[in-house]
């Protein structure tokens, strides 16, 4: 009579140890799950401030000419490697004394960014700001777009304006 009671005595510590295990595993992937969703958002934010970084120092660059010529050679000095969009669609370098006047606007300049967000050339791009550019009783629209690697959708964009003075020489 004394096995018997031995052994539903261990069974019962078996259930119970069976159920913990099962409770723990349960509230393991709860919580491990909850750990991978604040990863991902966390990793989602990061990317969203460094597409706004990169807008906003575009524009900064942009917003620092005092007309049209210095607004190119900011770009060109702060981005070297910018590339302007002919109209047949092809790219071509942009350089400060480049075809690229203020009167041929509307026109798109390719910046591009290395995979550590620094600017670099075509080749070794992961990201490109498209920077479309108008200009219209001197005042310069500037509509940057962030897309990554070939897409054409636009994970991040800002639009600035920006007016130049006109300054009169007595």
């Amino acid at each position: 009579m004394a096995q018997r009671h031995r052994a539903s005595h261990g069974s019962l510590f078996l259930m119970e140890l069976i159920f913990s295990i099962l409770l723990f595993t349960i509230i393991a992937t709860i919580c491990i799950s909850g750990f991978v969703k604040a990863h991902t958002l966390s990793r989602d934010a990061s990317l969203q401030t460094h597409y706004a970084t990169m807008a906003g120092n575009i524009a900064e660059v942009i917003r620092s000419g005092d007309d049209w010529d210095s607004t190119i050679d900011g770009i060109t000095t702060y981005y070297p490697d910018a590339a302007v969009l002919s109209s047949d669609g092809t790219e071509e370098t942009l350089l400060s004394d480049s075809s690229v006047s203020i009167s041929s606007l509307p026109r798109t300049v390719h910046i591009y960014f290395d995979k550590d967000f620094h600017a670099c050339d075509v080749k070794s791009a992961a990201y490109c700001a498209e920077v479309d550019f108008s200009y219209e009783d001197a005042l310069l629209t500037a509509n940057i777009g962030i897309r990554i690697g070939g897409n054409t959708a636009h994970v991040y964009e800002l639009s600035i304006d920006h007016f130049f003075h006109k300054t009169t020489e007595e």
